[in-house]
């Protein structure tokens, strides 16, 4: 029961989040908890919100952003940095996937 109360207030804090950065007109990014990546052409991704790698080869690359999966494929693919809460992803990025 106390479980559901707790899902149920985070939820409303959730889309009163939401509202206040419509309202402010604020980007996304600067929000807690939500993933940002911009691109550089096909050849470069910054994420921040990344919490860690799943999957990492030359093809593929996994990035878990909590909610998220991002998943991106291409050739000659690697993470050229990688911090706490962001990486870059380097090479031919042909394809972005995002599963939960």
């Amino acid at each position: 029961m106390a479980w559901s109360k707790a899902k149920k207030a985070a939820g409303k804090i959730g889309s009163v989040t939401e509202r206040i950065t419509d309202e402010l007109e604020l980007p996304k990014n600067v929000m807690p908890g939500v993933v940002h990546i911009e691109l550089n052409g096909n050849r470069e991704a910054v994420v921040d919100g990344c919490r860690g790698v799943l999957e990492y080869d030359e093809n593929v690359i996994k990035l878990n952003t909590g909610k998220l999966v991002v998943r991106f494929s291409g050739s000659c693919l690697m993470i050229k940095t990688l911090s706490l809460n962001q990486a870059l992803v380097c090479g031919n990025i042909m394809t972005i996937d995002f599963t939960n």
